[in-house]
């Protein structure tokens, strides 16, 4: 296959180009004016024969491609043939092919564009080309090539019509109703053109009340009042109450409280009870334990339900640091807490100071749970505190051979250098260069190389799915080598490659890094700590609150730096300015600085502040001294917890890689963490 590809890469006349003419020609005699003329605007390698340079710079090569994809863009059909001639063996030539024949849709052009579509098939190259030749096949309520066309779609438009033709083409309903049924079981309406395929499956009584009572909690789940409505209409008279008491819970969990409202008449009332017991948990506690004392009296609840709200009360009370969080948790066994129950048992456990507590709920986890880093750290850390310094010792000398954070504070608390272990990859350089000569790899790279990284990530996304493993950790070092460092990154986490720290850890944007944290004072391997664990070291990274570039910059954050920054006022910071390396970095240092200076320079506090905000971390800091490492197991923000602990890890890695034997954490292992009183 892939050399197939390949020969259809190099070919100056392939058998799209044969074909065409043969049409042409074919029709020569009835109608050369207007057919031709179609055919020839169609296909752009049918009106030239121009060869293609032997030796276009690649630079020059990135520049003719960009004008030609404009040219396709603004129907220029003839100043884009005449490029798409030029740039046949060039790696995007696929792309640009596929948007001619997007411009070009007709059933004049159909064996161009099933044969483009063959080859392409299943790479994102295709996409769009597919989804247009569907389209356009709908419109034209053309049935059967719809259907040989159709490989599944991310639209629901085409989805129903989908079904809708199937619908009308097929004797085989038993295979098309569990697929409408799929359909129709939606949180959202679906479009209109599933209306009559939607109808005949209710007409032929495969709505079921099953399905009706599945899609409406869908639909509150998601907080879609009107379908909810509707749905709750199209339920069995005796069963509507059920609807709207669960559309009342949602909107409302204090709704639990009427308990003459829940008078047992059907199963499904428990689980409205279960769903607005999540929610009432939160809101209100007190509420939600008077309530919950109730309904056990009124219901049969499952004993893991009574588990998973006995865990939900003890986190929501241990997450607040309110008493009462031990007394929920101990009514769960341990075996059967979530991660986030397990979590908060111990933060309960940790802020009171129960270390021996702390020892036996450790040794009440299963055994593969006990040997987690963080078990083993705080097995050590609770029998330090009980005086069993020997054992204590013993448990952190393994696991100070850990690179993690729970390893580096180890290997702090014993005052020996911590373990990189590192280990790099090697590769055959044979292997290497076979993999660059794939299709899909040079498609990549060359994506990467003008700035087309969403484009990119989707070609070299597809090794992910279609490539062996030995591919897979080939082209994360590709990336790497290519500074395509956040693919490289996610690739070798992937495969399970977390040996090669160098490859992992990438002194990326060294130079300007370097500069601007030392202009601030600030330790360069933080700020490189920072970077990777924000958008490892992505400049294009945006998060879904709108956080932009390396350091993950808000826009409100940069305007605020921005005011305060001496000298011309600049205005208003773009976005298109925080996705520059330079400016993103400078604005973050400038920022990191000023957390450093509102934090008196405690840079574990600043490193919270950077996630959450300076006013939230000091509403979380203790009226009363705590020990460093139990603050930040008791930090109630997960994102933010496991955000500290993987900056202060990778701060230790940079430290190393930058050349520096200090255990950055041995100056935290004694520090206490307390609100400032001023």
């Amino acid at each position: 296959m892939r050399k197939e590809i390949k020969q259809v890469f190099k070919k100056p006349r392939n058998k799209r180009q044969q074909l065409l003419s043969i049409t042409c020609s074919s029709r020569l005699i009835t109608n050369i004016a207007s057919v031709c003329l179609l055919l020839l605007a169609a296909h752009p390698l049918q009106a030239q024969n121009t060869q293609l340079p032997p030796s276009m710079p690649l630079e020059q090569q990135r520049e003719l491609f960009l004008e030609t994809e404009d040219a396709i863009e603004s129907r220029r059909f003839r100043e884009a043939r005449e490029g798409m001639e030029q740039l046949q063996g060039y790696a995007l030539y696929p792309y640009l092919e596929a948007d001619y024949l997007e411009q070009n849709l007709s059933y004049a052009n159909e064996s161009v564009i099933a044969e483009f579509l063959s080859q392409y098939e299943g790479t994102p190259v295709d996409n769009g080309l597919r989804y247009q030749w569907l389209n356009f096949l709908a419109n034209n309520n053309d049935e059967e090539r719809f259907l040989t066309y159709y490989q599944g779609s991310s639209s629901s438009r085409l989805q129903c019509t989908y079904l809708d033709f199937l619908w009308k083409t097929t004797d085989n309903l038993a295979v098309l109703w569990p697929q409408v049924a799929n359909q129709w079981v939606s949180a959202e309406s679906q479009p209109r053109n599933c209306d009559p395929v939607f109808a005949a499956w209710e007409n032929a009584g495969q709505r079921t009340e099953a399905l009706v009572w599945e899609r409406l909690v869908l639909a509150l789940n998601a907080r879609e009042w009107g379908l909810a409505r509707y749905l709750t209409r199209q339920l069995p008279q005796n069963s509507r109450y059920l609807g709207e008491l669960y559309r009342r819970v949602e909107v409302n969990p204090l709704t639990l409280m009427r308990f003459a409202d829940f008078p047992n008449n059907d199963p499904r009332e428990q689980d409205i009870v279960v769903a607005g017991m999540k929610r009432l948990i939160w809101r209100d506690t007190d509420k939600a334990a008077e309530a919950w004392q109730h309904f056990q009296t009124i219901f049969p609840f499952a004993p893991e339900t009574q588990w998973d709200m006995s865990e939900r009360f003890g986190i929501t009370l241990a997450v607040r640091n309110e008493e009462g969080a031990l007394t929920w948790f101990n009514r769960v066994p341990a075996s059967k807490l979530s991660e986030s129950g397990l979590q908060w048992f111990l933060a309960s456990l940790l802020r009171a100071e129960r270390f021996d507590h702390v020892v036996m709920f450790i040794n009440s986890l299963p055994a593969e749970q006990q040997e987690k880093a963080q078990w083993q750290y705080w097995r050590g850390r609770a029998l330090a505190e009980l005086d069993f310094h020997e054992d204590s010792e013993a448990v952190w000398q393994v696991l100070a051979q850990e690179r993690n954070y729970y390893g580096f504070l180890a290997s702090a608390q014993l005052g020996i250098a911590p373990s990189l272990a590192h280990v790099p990859l090697t590769y055959e350089p044979s292997a290497m260069a076979t993999l660059k000569e794939q299709p899909s790899v040079k498609r990549a790279f060359e994506l990467f190389a003008i700035g087309r990284s969403l484009q990119a990530r989707r070609e070299w996304n597809m090794l992910g799915y279609r490539g062996t493993y030995d591919e897979q950790v080939l082209s994360s070092i590709a990336a790497h080598e290519a500074g395509w460092h956040d693919q490289a990154i996610f690739g070798l986490a992937h495969t399970g490659q977390f040996n090669d720290v160098e490859k992992r850890f990438p002194l990326a944007y060294m130079s300007l890094i370097s500069s601007h944290a030392n202009s601030h004072d600030l330790d360069p391997a933080w700020v490189f700590a920072l970077a990777r664990r924000e958008s490892a070291f992505r400049p294009d990274a945006i998060s879904r609150v709108g956080a932009r570039g390396l350091l993950q910059v808000m826009p409100d954050t940069a305007n605020y730096v921005s005011r305060r920054t001496p000298g011309p006022n600049l205005g208003r910071v773009s976005n298109y300015r925080l996705m520059q390396p330079e400016e993103n970095v400078k604005i973050a240092t400038r920022y990191m600085s000023d957390l450093m200076r509102r934090t008196g320079n405690h840079w574990v506090i600043a490193t919270a502040a950077y996630n959450a905000g300076l006013n939230r971390v000091e509403e979380w800091l203790p009226e009363s001294p705590m020990p460093f490492d139990i603050w930040v197991e008791t930090i109630p923000y997960e994102e933010t917890r496991d955000y500290v602990k993987n900056v202060l890890a990778y701060q230790q890695i940079y430290t190393n890689l930058l050349g520096k034997d200090a255990n950055v954490l041995s100056s935290l292992v004694n520090t206490h963490m307390v609100a400032d009183d001023s």
